[in-house]
Parts: C-alpha cells; sequence; structure tokens
C-alpha cells in the first residue's frame, strides 16, 4: 500500500479545489435594447416594438438572437445557421455565402434579375463626431442607405473599446448581406472598424417615414447555456429560401 505524506496530500487536496472552484469557460455575451415606432403602412397599422436582441461571442462561434430569428456563424466549420423560432425551423449554408448557391439551381436566373432590381447601396461618411453609450466611446458615422422603394438615413456610433474580436463581427454581418437580395448595403456597413453601440434609423417607404434605434445595455463575460451555438433541439432543418425570409422578417417587423 502506497502512503502519501501530509504534504502531498495537501497539495493533491489544493489543487482539486482549485480545479472544483475554477469559472468554466465564459464568452462574451452584449445585450443591446432594440425600438421601432409605431407605423402606418399599406393600410395596416403596425404598433411600435422594443425588444432585446443578444450577441454571443465565442473562440469559434457567433450568435446573434433578434426577436424571431437568431443567426449562427460556425467558424470553424465554415456554417452559418438561420433559426426561425415561429416555424421551429433553421436553415444551414456554406460561409462565405453565395446567393446564387442558397437558391434551387431552376430560380437562379430569375433571382438574378431580381437582385438586380432591388439591389441597394450605401453611402458612409464619418461625421468626425464622438459619443459614449453603455460606458463605450465610439465614433460616429452617417450611413445613408438607398434600394428599391425605401431609403434609410442613419447614424451609427461605433466602439473598437469592446473585448470582442471585431472580425468575427464583420464576417456575421457580410454573411447576413449576402443572405437576402436587397442586403448588400450592410457590406459597407461592415467595413466600418468597430461594434455599433447604438444606432439611429430613420426610414422611408412610399412616402410613409418611421424611426428605430439600437444600443447597447451591457457587456460581460459569461458561461453560454448548452446549445447556444447549435440550433434548438427538435427543430427541423429546411433548406434556406431567401424569399419567404425575407418576407417573414418584413411580416415581424424586424
Amino acid at each position: 500500500m502506497t502512503h502519501k505524506s501530509p504534504l502531498t496530500a495537501l497539495l493533491i487536496a489544493s489543487l482539486a479545489w482549485t480545479l472544483a472552484a475554477a469559472p468554466a469557460t465564459a464568452d462574451r455575451v452584449l445585450t443591446l435594447k432594440s425600438h421601432t415606432d409605431a407605423m402606418s403602412m399599406m393600410g395596416q397599422e403596425v404598433p411600435a416594438k422594443t425588444e432585446t436582441h443578444t450577441y454571443w461571442f465565442s473562440d469559434r462561434a457567433l450568435r446573434y438572437d433578434a426577436g424571431d430569428f437568431s443567426y449562427v456563424a460556425d467558424f470553424d466549420g465554415k456554417k452559418m445557421v438561420w433559426i426561425n423560432h415561429p416555424d421551429k425551423s433553421y436553415s444551414t449554408m456554406d460561409m462565405p455565402i453565395d446567393f446564387k448557391k442558397i437558391v434551387p439551381p431552376e430560380m437562379a436566373p430569375m433571382m438574378e434579375q431580381m437582385m438586380g432590381v432591388m439591389s441597394s447601396t450605401a453611402k458612409v461618411v464619418d461625421t468626425g463626431r464622438s459619443a459614449s453609450y453603455g460606458g463605450f466611446d465610439c465614433s460616429v458615422y452617417k450611413v445613408d442607405i438607398s434600394m428599391a422603394m425605401m431609403s434609410s438615413s442613419m447614424e451609427v456610433c461605433v466602439s473598437k473599446a469592446l473585448p470582442v474580436d471585431y472580425s468575427r463581427y464583420r464576417e456575421l454581418v457580410e454573411s447576413q448581406a449576402n443572405m437576402f437580395p436587397n442586403s448588400k448595403w450592410m457590406s459597407e456597413l461592415a467595413k466600418i472598424d468597430g461594434f455599433p453601440v447604438r444606432n439611429d434609423t430613420t426610414t422611408t417607404m412610399m412616402g410613409k417615414s418611421f424611426k428605430s434605434w439600437q444600443e447597447i445595455v451591457s457587456s460581460e463575460d459569461r458561461p453560454a447555456p448548452a446549445g447556444t451555438y447549435a440550433p434548438p433541439a427538435g427543430y427541423q432543418e429546411k433548406k434556406f429560401d431567401p424569399m419567404s425570409a425575407a418576407a417573414g422578417t418584413r411580416k415581424r417587423g424586424r
């Protein structure tokens, strides 16, 4: 029988206590408040809407939760997962996303034509102004977005003070830009170095305007809940349909 010296036993006990007390690996979670004013559009009254949006950053993935929809960018697997919570479904796409590859081959010519009609542009100007939101200093940019039957004027305050990987955030935004035919303007927004801690937007559509804004509430280290970077259990995988998905986001007021 092997006998441990009192010192050895003490060291083993100390190591065991240290391992037990060590915190689980924490990810960085950013929480934002998002608000859209009430609007009247095409004979329909859409009430004001306020939501909490979150970004989860890990070493290998990033997740964005925005109301009824979530986006998971798996950088190790080079996959984007789009999650539709009301439908309890999800779609998986290769990154970087090629719009022509996420539509059926027989629809590609029509979608390419539609992309031309629905194409969008953005003009980004550094105002030279600075501000602070949520305790983070930021630089103010003016972004003018133009697309078919709609335009938006945005002031976005971008910070490089948050402890996150901004290159991963840009990859997520660029992937989102390539998922929908009228979202290419997001690629210009992704070129601004940093994370948007506040944005104020006025959108004009068919002669009617409405305002929206988003602001960071908190930034903290926290262990991500199990399954954060995967589709929820019980959800059905479906092929991504950009037109149906775009219609769904508009219907639910995103």
